[in-house]
């Protein structure tokens, strides 16, 4: 590098105008996202719950009703709470939906690494419970996975 080169890189300013300017959109794009994420979310009480595998649904259960499941899905019902079992091939999860709470947690699961296990408890409609081994879905039953955004 010649020496004029050094004493021209040597005035230079660290930041220009110009790039002040993309810093700020930047900046303000990333707060505004923010924003938009977090004023979104359906934050209401759960109302209920459906269990999809495959993205196919088999149990759901709305508080108050009957649970409806299909095949290899077991169901025991107590005064406190519903325990699932969902058995597909080798694959064995046990969710359990505390009635009087209105919560749902995963107690079981046999995949490797057991992620599913480390899920929050769901006790309102932002929350999902992901088994990915297992392909395992347990979502609110009053959300729409394709639209999850709700205007408040």
């Amino acid at each position: 590098m010649s020496l004029k080169k050094i004493e021209q890189v040597k005035k230079d300013k660290g930041f220009r105008l110009f790039d002040l300017i993309i810093y700020g959109v930047i900046v303000l794009t990333v707060a505004v996202l923010f924003i938009v994420i977090f004023t979104t979310r359906d934050t209401d009480p759960l109302t209920g719950v459906r269990i999809f595998v495959d993205s196919q649904e088999v149990f759901s259960y709305e508080f108050g009703g009957e649970p409806t499941r299909s095949d290899g899905v077991t169901v025991e019902e107590d005064a406190n709470g519903i325990t699932v079992t969902i058995r597909t091939d080798d694959d064995l999860n046990l969710v359990y939906i505390d009635k009087s709470a209105k919560t749902v947690k995963m107690l079981e699961a046999n995949c490797k690494g057991q992620q599913c296990m480390y899920f929050p408890v769901m006790d309102n409609n932002s929350k999902f419970i992901y088994c990915s081994p297992h392909r395992l879905r347990i979502e609110p039953y009053s959300v729409d996975l394709d639209d999850p955004f709700v205007i408040v």
